[in-house]
């Protein structure tokens, strides 16, 4: 039987730089290891939440799960205060767009690695 939380995995070029990234947006990082000479780690976006996101490093995955390396999830984020982790996250990053209003209050932003995240709020 499948249990209440879950795990998402995120394959970027260079770990250190993500985990800096997201920390800096206010990201839990929950533990850093390392696996046969790479970095890893995992975060949450808050304390209590169900999912956990663990971040791999490319080249670990080319050597262990090569089938999956350039798999790229779409990740949307809920947040109370979408203006204020808008400002966070264009603090961070120039990659971040002007809040859209329609069909809902919304933004994306790329992380270090260049992927693209959503948030949607109020």
């Amino acid at each position: 039987m499948f249990t209440k939380e879950l795990n998402l995995m995120l394959y970027v070029d260079d770990v250190v730089a993500e985990r800096m990234f997201w920390s800096e947006a206010g990201f839990v990082i929950t533990s850093q290891s390392e696996m046969m000479g790479f970095e890893t780690f995992d975060m949450k976006s808050h304390e209590d939440s169900s999912l956990t996101i663990t971040v791999f490093a490319k080249a670990f995955i080319e050597q262990v799960s090569p089938e999956v390396v350039n798999n790229v999830p779409s990740v949307l984020f809920e947040v109370e205060n979408i203006g204020q982790i808008h400002e966070k996250i264009s603090d961070l990053t120039d990659t971040c767009s002007e809040i859209a209003e329609i069909p809902f209050k919304t933004f994306n932003f790329a992380s270090p690695s260049g992927i693209y995240f959503a948030v949607k709020g109020s």
